[in-house]
């Protein structure tokens, strides 16, 4: 009988008082080859970054009351620091936005900080307006050229109400030429037809599409999980084409939200048993308490071709009517370095829904192991070796937004691998789910 090693994380506070949660992302702000901690969250407005080993915290931006949501790096400028494109005015939220809400810009890295001499700010440009834009990816989805980024609201152009039941309208963004000096960046929307409350992306280059020299998406929406991505032609504008893997759960009705929500509300991808993109783990549906497994099918090429097997993993039970929109993020990564993907699941919480669980599965969608390790409330998860030692390790931000979720003791938390044997580590994109 094959044993899986039981893991085991030792936890660590990065941040005691934050006063915030929503998002955190791995980055290696100051260039020193050790992955950083970028953080962010609706109440404050802050943007911050934590420099590692020291974990001192930095403000890169203050945006009080303009409720930045999602973050991504690359570097813009061509000077070897990652740079960060960001979203923010919000709106009051998904279900109160306007035609005037949802900014996307961009924040210039001024290098790393000084000895003996204050920070350098850093500088904040425009990017575009793009209603209720709610996560951001940036790659290269129609050219190799140039670097493009992705934006993807999470409600209808109309926004508010309308919107919530309205195809967001996805965007494709161009580099421009004079980044340093352009008053707005260059997009058409891939697709405005197909996809109603948007939570869950993972891009990346996949085997079997039409344009695997391109990154597409995976998408967790109400309509399910499904593929989205540049169809054969090689223009840049050629028409995009998409495909679903699997619808979710029906509608339900959620108390706290008042709302019925179905589909899937975030997603990753793991590589199991020597075969990328084998299972799929999803959030079900939007802010939802069902954990599901999606597997490959067998005997295709693509593996967007066919519907995936789906079965679920576990049903959280609603803690209570006031609060029972539970789960926020999933990743998958290789944290116990045996060559297959595991996933960890962050739930908002209140307990018993709340903390981080670990699932290791077979290529069938099998749980192996299943544990839970973190209790606190969990926003996002963002995964690196931060400690260098080979092993993956993953930070937490909790979920505490000023009238909508509070919790008593916020904090950044910080979960080191203390049972993988040391080896090479990949970690996942930072801004994927």
């Amino acid at each position: 009988m094959t044993t899986y090693a039981t893991p085991k994380f030792t936890e660590s506070v990065i941040d005691s008082d934050p006063r915030d949660g929503y998002f955190i992302q791995a980055v290696d702000i100051d260039g020193d080859g050790r992955p950083d901690l970028v953080a962010s969250g609706l109440t404050r407005g802050q943007v911050v970054w934590y420099q590692n080993p020291s974990w001192t915290k930095r403000t890169i931006v203050s945006l009080t009351g303009r409720k930045p949501v999602a973050v991504d790096a690359a570097d813009l400028t061509g000077d070897g620091l990652p740079d960060l494109v960001l979203c923010h005015d919000y709106g009051k939220c998904m279900f109160d936005c306007g035609p005037q809400d949802g900014k996307i810009s961009w924040l210039q890295n001024p290098g790393p900080p000084g000895q003996g001499r204050p920070d350098t700010p850093w500088t904040r440009r425009h990017v575009a307006d793009l209603v209720s834009t709610h996560r951001l990816r940036l790659g290269h989805f129609t050219t190799d050229r140039r670097l493009q980024l992705a934006a993807l609201p999470v409600v209808g152009p109309q926004g508010g109400e309308t919107g919530v039941h309205s195809p967001v309208r996805i965007m494709v963004y161009d580099l421009p030429d004079d980044v340093l000096t352009a008053e707005q960046w260059t997009g058409r929307a891939v697709d405005s037809s197909h996809f109603t409350v948007v939570h869950g992306v993972v891009s990346a280059r996949f085997p079997g599409t039409p344009r695997p020299d391109r990154e597409s998406f995976l998408l967790a929406s109400a309509e399910g999980i499904s593929w989205l991505g540049p169809g054969p032609g090689a223009a840049p504008d050629s028409a995009w084409k998409h495909f679903t893997l699997g619808t979710g759960v029906p509608p339900q009705k959620s108390a706290e939200l008042n709302r019925y929500f179905r589909g899937s509300g975030n997603l990753a991808v793991g590589r199991i048993g020597g075969r990328s993109c084998a299972v799929i783990v999803s959030l079900e549906p939007f802010h939802g308490n069902t954990v599901a497994a999606y597997v490959r099918p067998d005997g295709t090429a693509s593996p967007f071709a066919r519907p995936w097997r789906r079965a679920e993993l576990k049903v959280f039970p609603r803690p209570d009517q006031k609060y029972d929109a539970v789960g926020h993020h999933v990743v998958a990564a290789d944290f116990d370095n045996d060559g297959d993907d595991e996933f960890l699941v962050a739930m908002r919480g209140p307990a018993p829904a709340q903390g981080v669980w670990y699932y290791k599965l077979d290529a069938r969608g099998n749980t192996l192991v299943e544990q839970q390790v973190s209790t606190e409330s969990t926003a996002r998860i963002a995964v690196a070796d931060f400690n260098g030692d080979g092993r993956l390790d993953f930070a937490t931000t909790a979920y505490d937004t000023v009238g909508y979720y509070e919790i008593k003791d916020p904090k950044v938390r910080l979960y080191t691998n203390a049972f993988a044997w040391p080896g090479p580590v990949t970690p996942p994109p930072g801004g994927d789910g």
